[in-house]
């Protein structure tokens, strides 16, 4: 029997259990009904550095040279089919948690890469605390941008705007915590 379909959920928020993790929750429970094994990867707490340009992709074997907690994330990414990018908007763009694993997926593209991440399919999950459902728009292009890329085809994308405190989502956002349910059942 074949191995079940991955999706890892990259959580980019700080806040454990807020508003982009309860729509990413949502996502996983519509997914895992569809049959996917879904990983969470909490990445507030971990230590993740930024990308240093130092060329060195693949020179002792791994994605990078840098020691540091991005090796697991990688196996993560690796063994998805479906990868979602759960971010709460900070500045009209990624959070600090989630920004690093974007910038450290350089190894994937290098000329000697060992792994070929094309042709996954990605989502974007992301909640702000503005009113304006224009305040995505920068992150959303990111995200498009990113995709168009890494030759990911984009399976989805749902912004929630106005939810900030935690409790938001569950009294006010339930069209979205329904969106990413239908959407993970439909991937």
């Amino acid at each position: 029997m074949a191995g079940k379909k991955v999706m890892t959920i990259l959580l980019g928020s700080p806040r454990k259990e807020g508003n982009s993790e309860q729509l990413a929750d949502s996502l996983a429970k519509g997914a895992e009904e569809r049959g996917y094994e879904v990983r969470k990867v909490r990445l507030a707490g971990k230590k993740l550095n930024g990308c240093l340009d130092c060329r060195k992709c693949w020179s002792n074997g791994a994605p990078c040279v840098q020691q540091d907690d991005m090796a697991p994330v990688y196996e993560d990414i690796t063994a998805a089919e479906v990868l979602v990018f759960a971010s709460p908007l900070y500045y009209y763009s990624w959070s600090a948690q989630i920004k690093p694993v974007w910038d450290r997926l350089l190894p994937f593209f290098a000329a000697n890469a060992k792994t070929n991440l094309k042709d996954k399919r990605a989502v974007l999950l992301a909640t702000a605390g503005d009113t304006e459902i224009s305040c995505f728009d920068g992150l959303k292009a990111s995200f498009r941008l990113a995709c168009n890329f890494a030759n990911w085809n984009i399976a989805g994308m749902i912004c929630a705007p106005d939810m900030y405190p935690k409790t938001d989502m569950a009294e006010k956002g339930r069209k979205y915590l329904f969106e990413a349910y239908e959407l993970g059942k439909n991937l």
